[in-house]
């Protein structure tokens, strides 16, 4: 669900009933801050508050969920699509985030950091230059340290303002592209292209590398693709698993 819009359409409707927030608020027997919420697209409002604020707004769930009024004609067709996306929306939140090859190559630089330091810290006492060895090697951990948290932190504060300002896209797994030359254990590591159709016209797009479980099929793998409005050809890609 598009909960900007949805807000946008919330207050829309409060408008034309003539009443503020406050006054909405009352009705429905919350604060005018959880109203506020909504309108600005930071949060929907709780199942049970569905039907009573349709009811206040004289609107239907199917034109509350679409966020716009429907005619007769487009109610229909509105209904499947509202009731398809929200089954997506349940199917990916019972799946499990793929982690970022980055996160785990942060964390286990630190690690190494930390190890040595102490290694070094110690072997000075019995060996002066070992200390000397140590930071040297540190250094070299810490660069990688600080590569895989810039890249790590670029890719997720331009994820998040996808998701608050870009679309949300139907995305087609269509392949998954190992990468040999690191493994972690029982784990994997790889890439993805996903297809996606964006006002008519196919775009391809391919994922950063992420940590993957061993897994069978690529059907167990579901990505959210997150575009620019006025730009789809920049994107952002959630990677999800099964259990």
């Amino acid at each position: 669900m598009d909960q900007k819009r949805i807000g946008a359409f919330i207050a829309q409707c409060r408008r034309e009933k003539n009443l503020t927030q406050m006054q909405l608020a009352e009705l429905l027997d919350i604060t005018n801050q959880a109203v506020s919420k909504w309108e600005n697209g930071r949060g929907m409002p709780d199942v049970s508050l569905l039907q009573p604020l349709c009811d206040i707004l004289e609107i239907s769930l199917n034109e509350l969920f679409s966020g716009e009024h429907i005619s007769t004609e487009e109610y229909k067709g509105k209904a499947e699509e509202n009731i398809s996306k929200l089954f997506k929306e349940k199917q990916i939140a019972s799946l499990k985030p793929v982690k970022y090859l980055f996160s785990m190559c942060a964390n286990a630089t630190f690690l190494i950091v930390a190890i040595e330091l102490v290694v070094g810290v110690v072997g000075y006492f019995f060996n002066k230059i070992m200390l000397e060895v140590m930071l040297w090697n540190i250094s070299v951990w810490l660069l990688l340290f600080v590569i895989s948290i810039s890249k790590l932190t670029y890719d997720k504060k331009k994820l998040k303002t996808l998701k608050h300002s870009g679309a949300c896209v139907e995305a087609e797994i269509t392949k998954l592209i190992p990468a040999s030359w690191v493994k972690i254990g029982n784990y994997n590591t790889g890439r993805v292209i996903c297809k996606y159709c964006h006002e008519g016209k196919d775009y391809n797009a391919v994922s950063n590398y992420y940590v993957l479980t061993p897994f069978l099929r690529i059907e167990d793998l579901c990505a959210n693709v997150y575009v620019e409005k006025n730009n789809p050809a920049k994107y952002s890609i959630e990677l999800f698993q099964t259990d």
